[in-house]
């Protein structure tokens, strides 16, 4: 396999997930503010937030439920075991 074409596969992708996560962002919200105008303004209940900072190595959660910070720290586990994946992928091949 040639570097020139692993490279822009990874372009690729990154670009694919990027606009994926667009995608899924505009969808969410539709669906939310469809929500709001079936529900006639009624309360909702309790959301749940959370998020990971990664400053360098260091990763920094947040959330407001104990299940959002635990998911939160699941795909970051995941992202970065799939970030160093690729970044060695190149030097495997």
């Amino acid at each position: 396999m040639n570097i020139t074409y692993i490279i822009g596969l990874a372009i690729m992708l990154s670009i694919i997930l990027a606009l994926l996560g667009i995608v899924l962002i505009v969808i969410d919200v539709m669906r939310s503010h469809k929500e709001d105008e079936d529900k006639d303004y009624e309360k909702k209940g309790k959301s749940s937030v959370g998020g990971v900072v990664l400053i360098g190595p260091i990763p920094i959660v947040f959330g407001n439920d104990p299940s959002i910070i635990k998911w939160a720290i699941v795909l970051t586990i995941i992202v970065v075991i799939l970030f160093i994946v690729l970044a060695l992928l190149p030097g495997i091949l």
